[in-house]
């Protein structure tokens, strides 16, 4: 991993950038992503000086490992192999040179028969080979232009076909094969993340989260979507690599989280369920975003990944914000064990917090050792509860102070 962070880094990508004919000014990382043993792959943030005297903000990604994606210019650093890239060369994301370009976005939309007019590109997230996202704005209304890899995005097409005609799902204006995007339109209302945050907003009673989840349909491919217990163990290695004092303790949560193997039948499922996916207005449910992971799954699963992100996102608020967060949470909580087993719930809970631990270390939050153990005793506190029989423990596990 130290080839790509600090100095060594920073040679590296002024290497890259030279050849390109520019000179780095600085480089910053962004989000690490790291499979031990397999791959690391970082966003760094940069500035580069260019001949014509401009200096411009890039994004750069270098990624090492087995899999360096063809097109990447390669470096060799000792025994490392190194594939650089920028934000609009990705070679598994064709689709980022065109979102991204102003005149190319729209002349895809004219393609489409989006409606004219100037637009702007904006990204809105980044996953180097994964995924992106970018917002188009300037016509009629917001549009949202998804990339993958152009394999998957007739699945991710046909995934929102069929979604949208049962749940508000963002209707397709229509998909490139050739550069594997997606024309998505935009959800009226705000994310559910955004209203809690806001004092006076109503939010969405939680049965209204699941009459939605009833709502899925069966997935035409029987794809399925991940068991939140299967993970627990990488996320763990993971935390562990990165703060060998914790070792002991992710040893015994993830041998007391087991492995969901008798968690019930398949049924449709969201896969990535929180409350940044949720588009809410005045109390309704106006939008379900990312359904890139929709297929067959655990009902459960989809409660503990809203209940997880909640307990996380309020275990770090304060004030006001935090006393809403919790409140909101007790009433989702109520609902999901209403629905499925409250033991198997907790555990499940408990390893979408400790998949959640990683974060800060991802996106290189300052204090993220201090913020990784913070998450890592509250998916302890998740799983002791789980353990308990007490009907009153549910909700102190949504508080910081128990």
């Amino acid at each position: 991993m130290p080839t790509l962070l600090g100095q060594e880094a920073a040679e590296l990508l002024g290497v890259a950038v030279t050849s390109a004919g520019g000179r780095l000014i600085t480089a910053r990382p962004q989000q690490i992503h790291w499979r031990p043993g397999r791959a690391l792959t970082v966003v760094y943030h940069a500035r580069v000086a260019w001949a014509d005297r401009r200096a411009t903000q890039e994004r750069l990604v270098a990624s090492t490992g087995a899999r360096i994606p063809r097109g990447a210019l390669v470096l060799e650093r000792g025994a490392d192999r190194v594939g650089i890239w920028t934000l609009t060369t990705d070679p598994l994301l064709p689709g980022l040179g065109v979102a991204l370009n102003a005149k190319r976005a729209r002349g895809l939309l004219d393609v489409l028969g989006v409606p004219p007019g100037a637009v702007q590109a904006r990204l809105r997230a980044y996953r180097p080979g994964r995924r992106g996202v970018v917002e188009v704005v300037g016509g009629r209304s917001p549009l949202f232009i998804k990339v993958v890899p152009p394999a998957e995005v007739a699945p991710l097409q046909a995934r929102h076909a069929l979604l949208s005609a049962h749940l508000p799902v963002p209707r397709s204006h229509g998909w490139s094969e050739e550069h594997g995007l997606v024309v998505l339109e935009a959800m009226p209302g705000r994310t559910l993340r955004e209203v809690l945050s806001l004092k006076g907003q109503r939010l969405p009673d939680p049965a209204l989260i699941a009459g939605m989840l009833d709502r899925i349909p069966t997935p035409g491919d029987g794809r399925r979507s991940p068991n939140t217990l299967s993970s627990a163990a990488g996320y763990a290695g993971l935390v562990g690599r990165l703060l060998p004092d914790l070792k002991t303790r992710l040893t015994e949560l993830v041998a007391g989280l087991g492995d969901g193997a008798d968690a019930g039948p398949l049924v449709p499922v969201h896969g990535d369920l929180h409350d940044a996916q949720l588009m809410v207005r005045n109390g309704a449910i106006t939008g379900l975003l990312d359904v890139d992971t929709a297929g067959l799954g655990h009902r459960v699963d989809d409660w503990a990944q809203v209940l997880g992100h909640l307990a996380t996102r309020m275990d770090a608020a304060t004030g006001s914000t935090r006393t809403r967060i919790q409140e909101y949470g007790k009433q989702v909580l109520a609902t999901a064990e209403a629905q499925v087993d409250r033991a198997d719930l907790r555990r499940r809970v408990a390893a979408v917090v400790l998949g959640l631990a990683t974060g800060p270390f991802r996106v290189q939050t300052p204090s993220w050792p201090r913020d990784t153990e913070l998450r890592v005793a509250l998916a302890e506190r998740w799983w002791q509860s789980a353990e308990s029989t007490r009907s009153d423990g549910a909700m102190r596990m949504l508080s910081p102070d128990s």
